[in-house]
């Protein structure tokens, strides 16, 4: 069983925190000629549900979101519970 003091003594410690943002299909001419400043335009919208993976393994889900110029990801669930707003 993991307690708090193994939770801390791991706190600092950094971790990759990944999100599929969407996905597209297009054809093999046109990502040939995709160069620096292309824009890609993805299947899901804000708002759309994504998971959310913390060292490679699925911690929760969120709600995509946009920020100004930022996209960004809401977290509504960690580990399939609800966030308590």
């Amino acid at each position: 069983m993991i307690d708090l003091e193994h939770i801390r003594r791991y706190s600092d410690l950094p971790l990759a925190v990944e999100s599929e943002l969407g996905q597209c299909t297009m054809p093999v001419r046109e990502i040939l000629s995709l160069a620096p400043g292309s824009v890609i335009k993805l299947s899901n919208p804000d708002g759309s549900r994504v998971a959310v993976y913390v060292g490679g393994s699925k911690f929760g889900a969120g709600e995509m979101m946009k920020i100004g110029a930022v996209t960004a990801v809401r977290m509504t669930e960690f580990a399939g519970k609800p966030v308590q707003e």
